[in-house]
């Protein structure tokens, strides 16, 4: 895991973003063990609030549960996550058209960088 302490990004933002990178990607599976708190938190340096604040973010949102005195582990309740998905696509869909209309683009060429975005994927 990587973190950029010069980002404007929150840390625990960035660890959040990472852990559901590989959740979303496959890299982590569902029921798979998250380090703990405080070995994520030594390995990149950080306060532990900061990793239990990631968590927990996660764990709202249905990606990870976690049991008392095993850890957390990866969910594998992938309505929350779709319904989660869906939602935040939307909401994305709606700002991309919007921005893209307002610099000129056509809709072949917005269609054109979703295909090409898709592909590098």
């Amino acid at each position: 895991m990587k973190i950029d302490s010069n980002s404007a990004t929150p840390i625990y933002e960035q660890i959040y973003k990472q852990l559901l990178e590989y959740i979303t990607t496959g890299l982590m599976q569902a029921d798979d063990k998250l380090p703990s708190v405080r070995e994520l938190s030594s390995s990149i340096h950080i306060n532990p609030n900061t990793v239990v604040k990631a968590y927990r973010l996660l764990e709202e949102q249905g990606f990870i549960y976690s049991l008392l005195g095993k850890g957390s582990f990866v969910s594998s309740k992938q309505n929350v996550q779709t319904k989660l998905f869906l939602q935040q696509i939307n909401e994305l869909t709606h700002e991309i058209v919007t921005k893209s209309k307002y610099v000129g683009m056509t809709f072949e060429q917005l269609c054109q960088l979703l295909e090409q975005k898709w592909e590098d994927k």
